[in-house]
């Protein structure tokens, strides 16, 4: 079937253009900066604002700067972000040091997201290398999400809230491969 195949060449090639944006250097880097969330977008007044008015001067909370919105309050185009502000929203990591993207929600939504180079450890004062954590306190949840970047690649800390497009996009290309295979 040539849909099966046009689908599958067009699932491939987005699949690649997603994975294989590199660095121009072998250097280690995580994205650092903080996403002010779905109630701020290009026409929200932010220039000035700083990281206590992102997270409503709440404990806890990451921020740093530089402070990025999107075009219309969705999750930041990381692909966007890394080929055009490269040194303005990344930082190097160091041997040990993990990227990290901590997001705060409120009634299963989120509230912002802050992409850092740090340190995590567990409850039992064991360093965190990956994996993702989550706490809820009533209709707040925080999720903290740890990675180890490569050499040159793009960093690790992209937005996990996208990896289920990834998988889903994954899994179609398969059934049009098995589409095209089986009426041949």
């Amino acid at each position: 079937m040539m849909w099966a195949k046009g689908i599958f060449m067009i699932l491939f090639y987005t699949l690649y253009t997603a994975v294989v944006v590199e660095s121009n250097r072998n250097d280690t880097r995580c994205f650092q900066f903080t996403w002010l969330g779905p109630r701020y977008d290009n026409q929200s007044v932010f220039m000035n604002a700083t990281c206590n008015d992102a997270t409503k001067l709440a404990d806890g909370i990451p921020c740093f700067q530089p402070l990025v919105v999107s075009d219309d309050g969705t999750w930041p185009d990381i692909t966007y972000i890394w080929t055009h502000h490269l040194e303005a929203t990344t930082c190097l990591l160091s041997q040990n040091d993990v990227c990290a993207q901590y997001t705060y929600y409120f009634n299963g939504h989120p509230e912002n997201s802050t992409y850092m180079c740090t340190r995590a450890i567990d409850h039992n004062n064991t360093a965190i290398t990956s994996g993702c954590y989550e706490q809820t306190s009533g209709s707040y949840r925080t999720r903290a999400c740890f990675c180890r970047s490569i050499p040159g690649g793009v960093p690790c800390n992209k937005s996990y809230a996208t990896e289920p497009l990834f998988f889903t996009a994954l899994l179609l290309s398969l059934i049009a491969l098995f589409l095209q295979n089986r009426n041949q």
